[in-house]
């Protein structure tokens, strides 16, 4: 049993950031396969997540990076920071991200899975609340 990813929401799963791998490219982040498979529904090669560390200003959720989840193999040398789970990030990050080491973060493929590239219902959604909220007034009484 793998402690990582953990899921926290539907689609949401919380890990720690294990280390970094050269065999990475700098849009993808590895998974230990195991883990993958055992505690999400995350699809190796295809999902795409987006990631928020704690403690830590991000950009607004839409202005994050996106990364593609590979899983780790017993071949791949970066599986050795992925013992429970952990989150393997590509060697270019390492700068950046240094003091993250052992620190969670929360994988989101909300996007991925619930939107995958078509945001019209999401755009129907926000014309009506943009609507809504015109015909009721609410704008004009905060003036």
């Amino acid at each position: 049993m793998y402690p990582y990813p953990k899921e926290i929401l539907a689609d949401t799963y919380v890990s720690k950031l294990g280390g970094f791998s050269h065999e990475l490219e700098k849009q993808e982040i590895g998974i230990n396969e195991r883990a993958l498979e055992m505690n999400t529904s995350l699809i190796g090669g295809v999902t795409r997540v987006r990631l928020k560390f704690f403690e830590r200003k991000d950009k607004p959720f839409f202005m994050r990076k996106e990364f593609t989840v590979i899983p780790l193999t017993s071949y791949d040398s970066g599986v050795e920071f992925s013992k429970h789970g952990e989150v393997v990030m590509a060697e270019e990050h390492r700068d950046s991200l240094r003091d993250e080491i052992g620190r969670a973060v929360v994988i989101n493929s909300v996007e991925s899975f619930r939107f995958d590239g078509d945001y019209s219902s999401m755009k129907k959604a926000v014309e009506s609340m943009r609507d809504w909220i015109w015909r009721s007034g609410s704008l004009s009484k905060r003036n």
